[in-house]
């Protein structure tokens, strides 16, 4: 067990089956117990308490969030060896804020899976904040020649972003897929584009009304 503080701010490395490292600016170098099978002479395993930093103890009582989040962004590794630090933090940084978008997605009552349905993936979910991010940008080379004269509908070629209307209404994409016989059911929703004008579910259904040309 070692410790270092400056000012307000210390750091401590505490062995258990590996070193575990942690900085806080909260605590102080109290040292409590915690409970560990441990292997006797005899290979028996017996129940001690061993010394473990206070800090440790807090952080394995409230932080477990923290750890949840850690384990969903290694599920999709993004980063490279090659980045630098400043980009990995910057990355890492945009992981955290979407993992903390998703938790906020399934606690909202409006995005609750319908019965016999399962809820969204974080995999799921992290496309359709991609496919919105890109949505009307390609990156494919630019033809040659003649501009096209048939115009491409904006809402395939520009940037958009979700937004609440305040007042729930028709989903429109669920709207029209009813109308003409693609599902049985729509849902309403105060959320959607504030640039079309459309309430649209989020993510499915934003997604699909900025991407895909004939979506009913």
């Amino acid at each position: 067990m070692q410790f270092r503080q400056k000012d307000a701010v210390a750091a401590v490395v505490w062995k258990d089956k590996k070193n575990v490292n942690l900085i806080s600016s909260i605590h102080d170098f109290s040292v409590g117990a915690v409970q560990r099978n441990v292997q006797q002479a005899d290979g028996i395993f017996q129940r001690q308490e061993i010394p473990c930093p206070q800090m440790i103890s807090d952080y394995t009582q409230y932080m477990g969030g923290v750890d949840r989040a850690d384990q969903y962004i290694q599920y999709y590794v993004f980063q490279h060896k090659t980045l630098k630090w400043p980009k990995r933090i910057f990355f890492t940084m945009i992981e955290m804020l979407k993992f903390d978008a998703f938790r906020l997605f399934l606690a909202s009552p409006h995005h609750q899976p319908g019965p016999g349905k399962r809820p969204t993936t974080f995999l799921k979910f992290s496309k359709a904040v991609a496919a919105g991010l890109i949505a009307g940008y390609t990156g494919g080379s630019v033809r040659k020649g003649r501009p096209s004269l048939v115009p491409v509908d904006d809402r395939l070629t520009q940037r958009h972003l979700p937004g609440s209307f305040g007042n729930k209404s028709w989903c429109h994409v669920c709207h029209m897929r009813v109308k003409n016989n693609q599902q049985e059911t729509r849902r309403q929703t105060k959320f959607g584009c504030l640039d079309c004008g459309k309430h649209l579910c989020l993510p499915e259904c934003f997604t699909v009304f900025h991407s895909v040309k004939n979506y009913c």
